[in-house]
């Protein structure tokens, strides 16, 4: 049965290995070893399959940073919650600099991924992602505040293509512009089905 000792360590590993994967960097086991100061040993008593186990569950870890990073603050049942939601986004992203790793942006990278089960991964968690925002719109549309012919489906894929398109503009353009836009703009396409 692993100590507290040893989940604490088996932790640092897969957060230094999910920073690469964000960074845009592969995982590489010395660089993995020299940020948390492990052996050998220990990388492989925690991770027996080497780099493609530990690949993975960096890939996971960063899903669930993401997740917990954007998860709105209350329930997406009124135009103030989005607007709050993606004021939200906003901050923190524009709390980035150029040269910060930006969980939204990284997304996109694994998405290209030639590791099957990571690619499967990203898959999933845009799915998943888009699936929420799905359920936040049809609950509004439930409520009477959207029409009923709003494309629910496709309105919260817009939505999460425009999160992840202007957050991989911004950085790769250094600006905060890119992602505000395209997020009001989400929001204007959204409030165009208000009943």
């Amino acid at each position: 049965m692993p100590t507290r000792k040893g989940e604490a360590t088996k932790a640092r590993i897969v957060e230094a290995a999910a920073d690469l994967l964000v960074t845009g960097n592969d995982v590489n086991l010395d660089d993995v070893m020299r940020l948390t100061s492990t052996s050998k040993g220990q990388l492989f008593h925690y991770f027996p399959d080497g780099k493609d186990e530990l690949r993975r569950a960096a890939a996971e870890r960063h899903l669930t940073r993401l997740a917990e990073a954007d998860a709105p603050a209350a329930p997406l049942t009124s135009w103030q919650a989005w607007e709050a939601w993606i004021e939200q986004i906003l901050h923190l992203h524009s709390q980035q600099t150029i040269n910060d790793a930006c969980e939204i942006a990284a997304l996109a990278g694994r998405a290209l991924d030639t590791d099957t089960f990571t690619r499967d991964l990203v898959g999933r968690m845009y799915e998943r992602w888009i699936d929420q925002l799905r359920e936040q719109l049809s609950a509004m549309q439930h409520a009477g505040l959207l029409r009923p012919e709003a494309p629910v489906p496709a309105l919260a894929s817009a939505f999460v293509a425009a999160l992840q398109g202007g957050a991989i503009i911004d950085k790769a353009t250094g600006s905060h512009q890119h992602l505000t836009n395209a997020l009001h703009q989400a929001l204007a396409l959204l409030q165009a089905y208000a009943a």
